[in-house]
């Protein structure tokens, strides 16, 4: 009979050997494993010798496309009538005032909607996690998972950022992250969504299978909405570039570069 601690060390060899598999794009129909590390610890994203990124998502309500079934319609939002109204006047006027048009920070969620797609990188050794955007203007975001508390956004010493400051930890195979200190200057999501300093963001996110990336929000803002909503898509896995090739890495992008939407803006 096997002892426990070769059991584990086989179970372990078993692991890395697995870890450092490619997987190939899958027939039609077939699923492929959530890759995994040595630790057991599910990769988000690239795992060893593997290409690809994330993209195609959905919005954070409504249920259309990637948005989950569960997600709120728009009229039951929990807005405050101010933030309903700023609302209106982003769509009826065509979401002229978008700073992401201008090449701002489209806020953390907006970021995993932009085109173009987006990585996870894990560093456990180093207790943080990076999330690389290509679309918008190729921004990244750092989600520390060495156990610091969130900061007071009360504390004069804390700025108020366009991406916040994240904290994350993990809950079986999903990423709890808690994002506060946000600035007024961007809109957090698609759909022209308001927010204020307030806004505190929990994510969660899971892996349920190489191609699937399940993101579920909680957002806790008292200065826009009444009460706590939640929404949430999934985001597919692209085995090849944006232009149709083989090699499905991100490519270099920057909005800034030949903006063409500056000369259509009007205050009018």
């Amino acid at each position: 009979m096997m002892n426990k601690s070769f059991s584990n060390i086989l179970l372990v060899l078993v692991l890395m050997v697995f870890s450092q598999l490619v997987a190939a794009q899958p027939a039609e129909g077939e699923v492929i494993p959530t890759p995994r590390m040595a630790n057991g610890q599910i990769y988000l994203g690239l795992s060893p010798g593997q290409t690809g990124f994330w993209g195609s998502s959905g919005r954070i309500f409504g249920t259309r496309g990637r948005s989950h079934a569960t997600n709120l319609e728009e009229e039951d939002i929990p807005f405050h009538p101010w933030a309903r109204a700023l609302l209106k006047y982003r769509q009826d006027n065509n979401a002229k005032d978008d700073p992401h048009a201008r090449c701002l920070p489209g806020g953390i969620v907006r970021q995993i909607q932009t085109v173009n797609g987006f990585q996870i990188l894990q560093q456990p050794e180093l207790n943080r996690i990076y999330l690389v955007f290509g679309g918008g203007p190729h921004t990244w975001r750092v989600i520390h998972t060495d156990g610091r508390p969130m900061v007071d956004i009360n504390d004069p010493d804390t700025i108020p950022t366009y991406l916040g400051y994240s904290t994350g930890h993990w809950e079986g195979d999903t990423l709890v992250v808690e994002t506060n200190g946000f600035n007024e200057k961007t809109w957090f999501a698609s759909g022209s969504l308001p927010n204020t300093r307030f806004l505190h963001l929990t994510e969660r996110i899971s892996r349920p299978d190489f191609e699937t990336l399940r993101y579920e929000l909680t957002v806790d803002d008292p200065g826009a909405y009444s009460e706590t909503w939640t929404g949430g898509f999934d985001v597919a896995w692209n085995w090849t570039g944006w232009d149709g090739s083989d090699k499905a890495e991100l490519h270099e992008y920057f909005c800034q570069d030949n903006n063409l939407d500056v000369m259509h803006m009007t205050n009018e």
